[in-house]
C-alpha cells in the first residue's frame, strides 16, 4: 500500500498578501469614520466615510470578477 502525504497547511504567498491587504483596508476604514458627502449626477448623498470606502471596495471586487481577462493569463504546459 502506498502512503498518502498530508496536504500542505502552510498558506501560500497570495493568501498572505491578500490577508495583509485586507487588514490594512480594515484599519483604513476604521480610521476614517467621519461623515462623507458624494455628489453624483443630481443626487447628493451623505453618510459615514467607512460606508463609502466599503462600497468602493465592493465595486472593485465586482469589476474584478466581471472582467477576468484583465488578469494575467497562466501559461499552459
Amino acid at each position: 500500500m502506498s502512503e498518502k502525504t498530508p496536504a500542505s497547511t502552510t498558506p501560500g504567498p497570495r493568501l498572505i498578501i491578500a490577508a495583509i491587504i485586507a487588514v490594512l483596508a480594515l484599519v483604513f476604514v476604521v480610521q476614517n469614520t467621519g461623515k462623507g458627502e458624494v455628489d453624483f449626477l443630481f443626487w447628493t448623498l451623505s453618510m459615514p466615510a467607512w460606508i463609502w470606502l466599503l462600497v468602493i471596495f465592493a465595486a472593485g471586487l465586482v469589476v474584478g470578477s466581471i472582467f477576468p481577462w484583465l488578469r494575467p493569463r497562466k501559461k499552459r504546459s
